[in-house]
């Protein structure tokens, strides 16, 4: 099995399970998002050990990762007042997040990397979109 499809399934896992533990604790917003980074980084760090930095990013890489991880950030801090919230089903407001999110993923791969579209790729973002209208609150 190709190591992609075990990383795939590994964070299938993960980031369909730490919601679900996050949300157990009622800690919302900034101050939940902050302690799941904190706490975020020691697996991250141990894995960067292991695997051993053998080329270093340059500097419009670096600068480009941290926008990223600014953006995700604000991501973070509002995914997981959504998360805590009692005002939605947790079975609801989570899988419509991460849908979201795949539609604009796929969206941005076709507008920015140039991706081709192509007829598989219409019909899963019609399926997530579907998803997302079905999974609605009332």
């Amino acid at each position: 099995m190709r190591t992609e499809y075990i990383c795939m399934a590994i964070v299938a896992l993960a980031w369909g399970g730490y919601p679900l533990i996050a949300r157990s604790t009622g800690v919302g917003g900034a101050q939940g998002a902050l302690i799941l980074t904190l706490s975020a980084l020691i697996p991250i760090v141990g894995i960067t050990i292991w695997q051993g930095a053998i080329v270093r990013p340059n500097t419009i890489e670096v600068s480009k990762l941290i926008v990223a991880g600014m953006v995700m950030g604000i991501g973070t801090a509002a995914f997981n007042f959504v998360a805590n919230s009692r005002q939605i089903d947790a079975s609801i407001s989570i899988p419509i997040i991460d849908t979201a999110m795949l539609v604009v993923s796929v969206v941005g791969a076709i507008l920015f990397f140039a991706e081709p579209i192509t007829a598989r790729k219409l019909l899963g973002i019609g399926l997530l979109i579907a998803g997302i209208v079905v999974l609605k609150p009332e």
